[in-house]
């Protein structure tokens, strides 16, 4: 085993990314760990309160040798969707095994789950469910007779290999114990949610010294820098911008992006009336509708991503693996050949792409700018920041 993959978002980055990446030093000294991160917007349906550009670089200071960018269509997806796009970007980098962080490490049982989620046993009740008004995740969870998919990590963790299972079964894979609530939204214990940790940078606007205790004193300095200088999310600005569009696009035009089904575009218009998106949501969730999915599609309504788009992301995967930052270590391993391009100079990409590379192309450096655009500070807002950055190379 010369490469390990770890799939991921540091949204921010903290304790728990270092203490995974390194048990997995400690345990395989001489493999090089290969971050596969969400870019601009995460899987939360929002963009990330960090830049990608700051979170590669402190993925590197972690413990991490190469971070390559998982294309906004796929960060944005539902659990499949991610965990597809992940897992063949994975496999089109010739990436020897996996590592998850997961609330159970009884791989047995996570495999067992992941081969019955496409019995076909197993997708007709997730239909009836799902038609009686169940959430996706609720549905799989009473189909499958498992309490594991009530814990988000694990819930990953068998996508993962769900989709390793199809598309790449030579895969080996490491979890990792993980013991943290990814929800939970207060500080309560040694390794806080991102969820809490986002919380506490927005409310304080400093890298406080609560919040110092939970980042690597190697990256500490840096992030306190970046949220001093303002470079961080004001989820309030990004909520304005779903609110707006929300008004100005007619049912009809919503239709065609992603997840919106069943005449729930309607609703959707209507509750855009209201003084603010929180309002607005708190309308439209539902059983099957549940604040994750809203978010996602507030995402796709942003971005563009169609229906179309996302059929076509499933069915092909990932058509290039953009490179964000690498060590010493790390720099052998790009000079390897690989199923997909290897992106270092992103104005030059569309030449080489196929045209849904370029739609994925498009969507990325929308992603990036749409998320500066909600930065606290204005002089960080400017666009197209996507092709003036170069590979972070950290020794």
């Amino acid at each position: 085993m010369k490469t390990i993959g770890i799939i991921c978002e540091y949204n921010p980055f903290h304790n728990g990314h270092a203490y995974q990446l390194h048990t997995l030093a400690q345990q395989y000294p001489d493999t090089l760990r290969i971050c596969i991160m969400s870019g601009s917007f995460v899987q939360r349906g929002e963009p990330a309160i960090f830049s990608k550009f700051d979170r590669a670089r402190w993925a590197i200071l972690g413990g991490a040798d190469i971070v390559i960018e998982l294309p906004t269509i796929y960060s944005t997806g539902s659990a499949q969707l991610f965990g597809t796009g992940a897992i063949r970007m994975v496999k089109a980098l010739a990436i020897d095994a996996l590592s998850f962080g997961s609330e159970t490490t009884d791989l047995d049982a996570l495999i067992d789950i992941a081969k019955r989620m496409d019995c076909e046993s197993t997708q007709e009740q997730l239909r009836t469910y799902i038609n009686e008004g169940m959430s996706y995740g609720t549905a799989f969870r009473k189909a499958l007779h498992t309490e594991i998919l009530n814990t988000p990590n694990a819930l990953l963790g068998i996508e993962y290999i769900r989709a390793g299972l199809a598309y790449n079964p030579k895969l080996q894979y490491i979890p990792i114990l993980r013991t943290s609530n990814h929800h939970e939204e207060t500080i309560t214990d040694e390794l806080p949610s991102g969820t809490a940790l986002r919380q506490l940078i927005t409310s304080t606007g400093i890298l406080s010294s609560q919040l110092q205790s939970f980042i690597p004193p190697s990256i500490a300095s840096d992030m306190s820098q970046v949220i001093e200088n303002g470079n961080y999310l004001n989820y309030n600005r990004y909520h304005d911008i779903v609110h707006s569009l929300s008004r100005r696009t007619t049912p009809k035009e919503l239709e065609k992006f992603g997840d919106f089904n069943e005449g729930i575009e309607h609703l959707w218009v209507k509750a855009a009336q209201h003084f603010s998106w929180t309002a607005a949501t708190e309308e439209i969730k539902s059983k099957r509708y549940t604040y994750a999915r809203l978010q996602r599609m507030g995402a796709y309504l942003t971005l563009g991503i169609t229906k179309d788009i996302l059929q076509n992301a499933m069915e092909e995967g990932p058509q290039y693996a953009r490179l964000l930052a690498f060590n010493d270590r790390g720099r052998q391993w790009l000079r390897n050949e690989y199923e997909i391009p290897l992106i270092q100079k992103w104005a030059k990409a569309p030449n080489e792409l196929s045209t849904l590379g370029q739609t994925m192309h498009h969507i990325d450096t929308l992603a990036t700018d749409i998320q500066a655009l909600c930065f606290h500070n204005e002089s960080n807002r400017i666009g197209h920041k996507d092709y003036t950055y170069t590979p972070q190379y950290i020794k």
